[in-house]
This record gives structure tokens, sequence and C-alpha cells, in this order.
């Protein structure tokens, strides 16, 4: 009897610390609450200008399996690069700046850069190439296009093109078809925003590989790549932000819609499709030109020569990495 009463008796006891220990627990919590918001600051977010928070860049590096390029054979030490892109990686409007490839290739280490950029061209297709032969030469230097010709040695409709002086030159048929991709080391995809400012469709929820696509022509491009190819190192580039007229404004192109979405759709779209093929990605976006800062580095549709040289450093900083 006297041995249950002092079990009952410990027991209680037991409560008692119990429920003193979560009042001291409370009790400390209330009192660094009130410390943190005697001395804290007070973050109001209708005071904070645009871009004056940090954003996390979407950089990535995929490594190649070292016994796929053992197996392709023995490293030369130069980085064999071949970039596919749009003509703002070769032009600036503005005297005395450089271009993005001029940047690449005095920065760059080690590397030797073939040029496929050309004016007019963009990911997606105007229509699904190749389904049902249906297939027009004035997008025959798009990404897919220019990809599939390059992976099949079939350049009749780059030759269609340049026979009815359609987007092709004769000086960009001999560099696409004098291109040895067992040569290559590394395939940079480098587009401004060209397709958001075109309002490329963005994807096709019932084909995944519709190359009228953003994200279509974009997945098709590198699966045909990786299968035929796959020494090649593939790096995608985000498109890039710039200025957008309206009125007597510049707005940034990531709070335009155009009618397919905002520029900032565009790249989730590019980094999903990179990560979901598994290549790498350089992000020109986050963490660089934002809309607080847009007007020092763009002008309508294009990049100052500021925001030339901070995005083409930035390349060259990606591809000094070891990868």
């Amino acid at each position: 009897m006297i041995e249950m009463e002092e079990k009952k008796g410990l027991g209680w006891k037991l409560h008692i610390v119990v429920v003193a220990l979560i009042l001291v627990f409370a009790a400390l919590i209330m009192i660094t609450l009130i410390k943190w918001d005697r001395s804290g600051k007070n973050v109001v977010l209708e005071d904070v200008e645009e871009g004056e928070f940090d954003y996390e860049s979407l950089d990535y590096v995929f490594i190649v399996d070292p016994e796929t390029l053992a197996a392709h054979g023995p490293d030369d030490g130069i980085n064999n690069i071949l970039c596919i892109g749009d003509d703002l990686l070769i032009k600036n409007d503005y005297v005395g700046g450089d271009s993005l490839l001029t940047i690449m290739q005095r920065g760059i280490p080690d590397s030797q850069i073939t040029n496929l950029s050309l004016v007019g061209t963009r990911i997606a297709d105007t229509q699904n190439a190749y389904l049902n032969n249906n297939v027009t030469y004035w997008q025959a230097a798009n990404l897919y296009d220019v990809v599939h010709a390059l992976c099949t040695q079939d350049f009749s409709l780059q030759k269609e093109a340049l026979d009815n002086d359609a987007i092709i030159s004769k000086e960009y048929y001999d560099a696409l078809t004098a291109v040895d991709l067992d040569k290559i080391d590394t395939v940079f995809i480098i587009y401004s925003s060209v397709d958001y400012i075109n309002a490329s469709n963005l994807y096709d929820p019932e084909d995944d590989y519709n190359t009228a696509t953003f994200d279509g022509a974009l997945r098709a491009s590198i699966k045909t790549l990786q299968s035929a190819y796959p020494h090649i190192r593939i790096v995608v580039g985000s498109p890039y932000l710039h200025g957008v007229i309206q009125g007597t404004e510049v707005l940034p192109a990531s709070t335009v819609n155009y009618g397919n979405g905002t520029l900032s759709e565009y790249v989730m779209r590019s980094y999903n499709v990179a990560m979901e093929c598994c290549v790498s990605y350089e992000d020109n976006y986050f963490g660089l030109i934002n809309e607080g800062n847009v007007n020092d580095y763009c002008n309508a549709d294009t990049l100052l020569n500021p925001g030339i040289d901070l995005i083409g450093n930035h390349i060259v900083e990606y591809f000094k990495r070891k990868y």
C-alpha cells in the first residue's frame, strides 16, 4: 500500500516537472521574441526597391561519364566549343564594345570556338519539323534543324534555303557543313530572348518533342545530340533580360507578356529541360540583370555595352570551371 502511494507521489512530481519545463521554455521564447522586436529592424517590402534582393543562380555543371569520354579518345587539352544561337552572340550595336563571342574567345582559356549563330534564328520552329515531312527552308537555321543536319550529315534543307536566298548565307552554309562533331567537346546553346519576343509556343501538352514549341525543340535537339555523340558536353545558356519599350518607358522583359508568357517563364522552361536531359545549364538571368538595374544594362530589345560585358564575363567564368 505504501509502495503504491510512493509511485503515485512520484508520478505527480513528474507531471509538475514537465509542466514547469514547458513554462520555462515558453518564457524563454517570449523573452527572445521581445528582444528581437525591440532591437531588430523591420523590413517593409513596399520600401525595398526592385533588384535589392539577391537571386540564387541556376548555374549547374553536369559531369559527362568519364568512361564515355575515355572511349571517345584521348583529351588533347583544348576545349573545342560549338556555339549555336542567334545573332546577339556576335553583334554589338554600340561603338567601342565587344560582342559576347569576342569576350568568350578572349576569356575562356585553352579553347577553340566555332560559331554557328545567325540572325533571324531561334529555338522553336514555326511549325513542327519533320512531322510528315512538313518542313520549310525558312526555318533551316533554327536550333533543331541545325542539330538534325549536323547529326545526320543531311544538309539538303540548308542547301535549299541557300539556293532560295532564305535565311542562310554562303558563309554560314560553309561553316555548318565544315563542322565535325567528333572533334567537338562542348555544344553551347545560347539564344537571347528571341523566342520570347516572337511569342514562340512554350510547350505542347500532347507532344514533348514538338519542335514548333520552345521546350520541345530544345528537348529534341539535346536528345538528338546525346544519342549521336554521347561524348559531347551540352551546355544550355538561358535567355537573358533586356528592356521593352512601352510608351515612353523602358520596362524589363520579365514583366511583359507578348502572348505566351514573360521571359522568366522561358528561362524556367529551358532550365527544366536541361535538368530533365541531364545537361549543364549556364544562367544569364537570375542574379545579373534585373528589374532594378535594367536601364543600366539594356536598351529596347538589346543589351548596352555594360550588359554585354556583364553577361559575357559571366559566361567566361562559367566555362573556366573544370568539368
